[in-house]
């Protein structure tokens, strides 16, 4: 559990004092160092950088889909790696809405059933699954393409299915690896509006991992990671 001083503020994820290190052979890489964010129920965060700088492993940490070397991550009160695989999964499942650069949908089910599938694995009743899956479909403006398989789908409709499967939990906080990063100008300007017009219709929170400066300056908050530790704001070679 997190401290209450903590609880009190309305965090919804945090990282404290987080580092990750990598072995290759005899030599140790570090990567991240005494990484520290907090962020609030229904602010927006963008995390900018240079490239290689480590934004893709810190989002992988802050979703538990790696282990830290030291330090924890506290999503919705729990020490995110101090569960085991299956009650993490649990938790991610209820808690994070995740969105990739490349949409990584099932390529054999169509735009509803893959939007359906977060809550099948919930265990909730077919019928209000489709129901929900429908309703979130039809709000990013798919409601005609839900039977299509995403090779026949513009890369802009797949990432809004991708927005839709994230979305469709209703969870308290999404983490998105360069969402847009992906897309033409003009599907990534429409993507990304959209995507922002249903964070705030749901009151998610909103990490984002991104190169794309005029996308982060949109945020409540900016973070530079810089030589493996965040810092406020923009820095001036970010």
């Amino acid at each position: 559990m997190m401290p209450k001083s903590l609880a009190e503020e309305n965090m919804i994820l945090i990282c404290q004092n987080l580092k990750k290190t990598y072995q290759d052979a005899d030599k140790v890489i570090p990567v991240l160092e005494d990484v520290n964010l907090s962020v609030k129920a229904g602010e927006s965060v963008a995390i900018v950088g240079r490239s290689g700088s480590g934004k893709t492993t810190l989002l992988n940490l802050l979703g538990g889909l790696e282990e830290p070397s030291a330090g924890k991550v506290v999503l919705a009160d729990t020490d995110l790696h101090a569960l085991s695989d299956r009650k993490r999964g649990y938790l991610r499942n209820r808690v994070l809405g995740l969105i990739f650069q490349f949409h990584h949908l099932l390529p054999e089910f169509t735009a509803l059933e893959n939007v359906c599938m977060p809550l099948l694995i919930q265990g909730l009743p077919v019928k209000t699954t489709i129901s929900r899956a429908l309703a979130i479909l039809e709000k990013v403006g798919l409601s005609h393409r839900v039977e299509h398989k995403p090779a026949t789908m513009s890369g802009g409709e797949r990432q809004r299915v991708a927005i839709a499967r994230a979305l469709v939990t209703e969870p308290k906080c999404i983490l998105a690896d360069e969402p847009t990063g992906n897309l033409d100008n003009q599907s990534a300007d429409h993507v990304y509006e959209l995507m922002m017009e249903l964070i705030r219709e749901f009151g998610t929170s909103f990490v984002v991992v991104t190169h794309d400066l005029n996308l982060a300056k949109r945020m409540d908050r900016i973070v530079s990671l810089d030589r493996g530790t965040l810092v406020d704001g923009l820095l001036s070679s970010a």
